[in-house]
């Protein structure tokens, strides 16, 4: 009987397949905005007021899906990440701090651009492939087990001309290519999960040096190496991780050539970037970090993973010793900065992309909700910590909302850089607030949305609209960080008000660059939601 059934209905979809090949309308670059950027960066730079022996080094530590618990200076009581810990006891530390998406590369877009990546139609995940044909999808909707991962609706679906355009556009202005034409020596060292072919390669937007690799993930290690130690999780994309291996966009590349790096990748990118702290430390430098831990796979060293013997799951602990790992790449960056004498004069950040990731059912974000994909807490609100000797007081603590997007301006600000006028910034620079010259607000509000869903934060309250699924959801963050209870249906005036700014601001957005390609979802509260992914 079931073989029945797929005969007829594969016969139906492939019948059905050459009618409906329509293809997801291409959205140009912006050729305003490309000319803007063209002029702007043949432009001289912005003069530097007698600060230019001083202007200080910037390093941008970005985490991959890094839940703000796990982290000790947060709260995590199951492992000491106490180099980590350092940057905010030495610095300061922001307790509401958000990504501007709940999941990899549109985070990564607003934050280098310091702009809503929703400005340049960056609302989903770029994707490699999309279904050919309704047959194709046929087979993917219901013969593949992508588990919590739900495929879209059918088409339509980018052409393959469409997959290539897919990444950050040419015509917005990466941080490092502002400060590369501030003066600074540039370096990507990490993973890019911005486009995956020209001309949204990282050597297109101002890196000096470049190392890592292009996908949103790669192994951290050889599978069979025995000073490392795995964990596979029973989940579709973990499937495809491991048979990617380090072939092809998860390759390791050195200035575009591909390597065979052998060492533990998280300690192989700390090398990295101590060469180029040497290398450059008689000039200012910028230094993008955006490390490949937390994220799958799980693999952690050894020698770890073996003193964490009170954690008992072993994937759990597994994915721990990996954010240990990633702690002690930042202690040896911290230590080698002070070696060279320049942790005076360096500006330090870390943060993390997204939350934690729920579906490896291994991590927890609690007592926040959700996690990656969503935009509840656990899925947006981020660890934050800025570290400047001299400048920032140790032991400030920021309770005021900020988003990534301030990051590209704070760090325009320290290198003294002037930006164009032909472009919105969404991001304020925090540096009075960082040195306590300014207590308000800097933002009235802050917005998320991709394809069908939307979130304001305004003050402590917090509205979210599916408008796909027709729900609307209202929290009040200062009385329920957890997200429990639903105040839409009590309050629909302050649902009105906030769902009124929250549409004008969505209206200002050009069209998606490309269509989602999947469906997550994802129960809280005994309610299941989806998110565009």
């Amino acid at each position: 009987m079931r073989k029945n059934i797929l005969v007829w209905g594969l016969l139906g979809v492939t019948l059905s397949a050459n009618a409906q090949k329509k293809t997801y309308p291409p959205v140009p670059v912006d050729a305003e905005l490309k000319k803007g950027k063209e002029q702007f960066m043949q432009g001289a730079p912005a003069p530097q007021n007698g600060r230019a022996p001083k202007r200080p080094n910037v390093i941008l530590i970005v985490a991959d899906d890094l839940g703000r618990y796990d982290v000790s200076v947060y709260g995590n009581t199951l492992i000491e990440t106490p180099n980590i810990d350092r940057l905010a006891k030495e610095g300061a530390l922001f307790t509401e701090g958000y990504a501007t998406a709940a999941i990899c590369s549109p985070s990564r877009a607003g934050l280098l651009t310091g702009r809503y990546q929703q400005r340049f139609g960056y609302h989903v995940q770029p994707h490699q492939r999309y279904p050919h044909n309704k047959a194709e999808w046929w087979f993917f909707k219901h013969l593949i087990n992508t588990s919590y991962l739900e495929p879209a609706d059918f088409g339509p679906f980018p052409s393959q001309k469409g997959v290539l355009d897919a990444g950050l556009p040419q015509s917005e202005i990466a941080l490092s290519e502002l400060m590369k034409k501030q003066g600074y020596a540039t370096a990507w060292i990490g993973k890019w999960h911005l486009g995956y072919s020209e001309p949204m390669l990282p050597k297109n937007f101002g890196f000096d040096y470049r190392y890592g690799c292009l996908e949103a993930y790669t192994l951290f290690a050889e599978v069979k190496d025995p000073n490392v130690v795995n964990a596979r999780i029973n989940e579709f994309t973990d499937k495809v991780i491991w048979k990617g291996g380090r072939k092809e966009y998860c390759a390791i590349q050195e200035n575009e050539k591909e390597i065979d790096e052998k060492e533990y990748l998280t300690y192989a990118f700390a090398r990295r970037a101590k060469n180029f702290i040497s290398e450059h430390k008689d000039e200012p430098f910028f230094i993008y970090l955006p490390v490949t831990a937390p994220h799958t796979p799980y693999q952690a060293p050894k020698d770890i993973y073996d003193k964490l013997g009170h954690i008992e799951e072993h994937n759990k602990r597994v994915y721990y010793a990996m954010v240990v790992a990633l702690d002690l790449a930042v202690g040896d960056i911290m230590n080698h900065l002070k070696k060279e004498g320049l942790d005076e004069n360096t500006m330090v950040i870390f943060t993390s992309d997204n939350g934690a990731a729920l579906y490896s059912e291994t991590v927890t974000n609690k007592p926040l909700a959700g996690g990656k994909m969503a935009f509840f807490e656990g899925g947006i609100n981020v660890p934050l910590m800025i570290y400047y000797k001299g400048i920032i007081k140790p032991g400030t603590v920021l309770n005021t909302q900020v988003n990534l997007c301030d990051v590209f301006a704070t760090v325009a600000a320290v290198s003294n850089a002037s930006l164009p006028e032909d472009r919105i910034y969404d991001g304020v620079s925090l540096l009075p607030w960082l040195t306590g010259a300014r207590n308000d607000a800097p933002h009235e509000a802050l917005y998320w949305m991709a394809d069908y869903n939307l979130a304001i934060r305004m003050g402590s309250l917090k509205l979210m609209i599916n408008t796909l699924d027709r729900t609307v959801d209202l929290y009040n963050l200062s009385t329920d960080r957890g997200e429990t209870t639903d105040l839409s249906k009590a309050d629909s005036r302050t649902v009105a008000q906030l769902e009124s700014k929250l549409k004008t601001w969505a209206a200002q957005m050009p069209p998606m660059r490309w269509p989602r390609i999947m469906d997550y979802t994802l129960r809280v509260n005994g309610k299941v939601y989806r998110w565009a992914i």
